[in-house]
């Protein structure tokens, strides 16, 4: 039987391997631009100026849209960070491999009824609900009717039901070797900046509010748009949505 100092020891060191190992997970490569700003700005304020540096640019970017416009089709990918699609404009702030520098808090600099497709993964979560509102109003704003906006977040229901399965299939696959399977599902709510998580049902609920009418569940590679845009590294953990206007 395990002495109770022995049981403390272990707690302890699979605390702290854990605590180490995340640290490391959380580090990843960054463009020369990001890689300065963390020479140059501390930690909480990178975003800011991240943020007030596109904003700044802003006036030059909306001179941009009528040349945009002039493309076709129009698709709009929202929040590509260091994923940028081939066939869509990649919208993101600077620092990224961006074709177009947005604040993407700010309403979207495209006229009503301008674009032929919109898609954004896994950048929802990273905005309050009003703001993920605010968000989707002005994607229903500029799309076309008929047009399709395409939308992937972390499936807070499937990590919940592999919860309760003891941390199980997603997430033994998608978050293995975590001490406690509380510990890998509370990542997808508290990490990466993360501030409101969806299912479906709450997913859906914000599209009809702003507006769409159509909106059904997709599984991975499954789309109205063709070819699909969905990232392969995204496939085990995301909840994916279509809109249509």
């Amino acid at each position: 039987m395990q002495s109770t100092s022995s049981r403390v020891r272990e707690a302890h060191d699979t605390l702290l391997r854990y605590l180490d190992e995340t640290r490391v997970v959380l580090k990843t490569p960054d463009p020369f631009l990001k890689r300065l700003a963390r020479r140059l700005v501390p930690g909480p304020l990178r975003s800011v100026v991240r943020r007030a540096a596109t904003d700044l640019l802003s006036l030059r970017e909306r001179r941009r849209v009528l040349e945009i416009a002039r493309c076709s089709p129009v698709q709009l990918h929202l929040g590509s960070a260091r994923s940028p699609k081939a066939g869509w404009v990649n919208i993101d702030l600077l620092g990224d491999p961006v074709d177009f520098a947005w604040n993407l808090a700010r309403p979207l600099p495209f006229m009503d009824n301008s674009v032929d497709a919109i898609f954004h993964e896994h950048i929802l979560e990273h905005f309050t609900l009003r703001e993920g509102f605010a968000l989707i109003q002005q994607c229903y704003r500029v799309l076309k009717p008929g047009s399709v906006l395409r939308i992937g977040v972390p499936d807070v229901a499937a990590y919940a039901r592999s919860y309760l399965q003891g941390g199980g299939d997603l997430i033994a696959a998608a978050r293995p070797r975590r001490p406690t399977p509380l510990l890998a599902m509370q990542e997808v709510f508290y990490w990466y900046g993360h501030r409101t998580m969806y299912d479906f049902d709450t997913l859906a609920l914000v599209c009809r509010a702003a507006g769409f009418e159509t909106v059904e569940p997709r599984v991975f590679g499954d789309s109205r748009l063709t070819p699909c845009p969905d990232s392969e590294h995204r496939r085990l953990e995301t909840l994916y949505v279509e809109a249509v206007k």
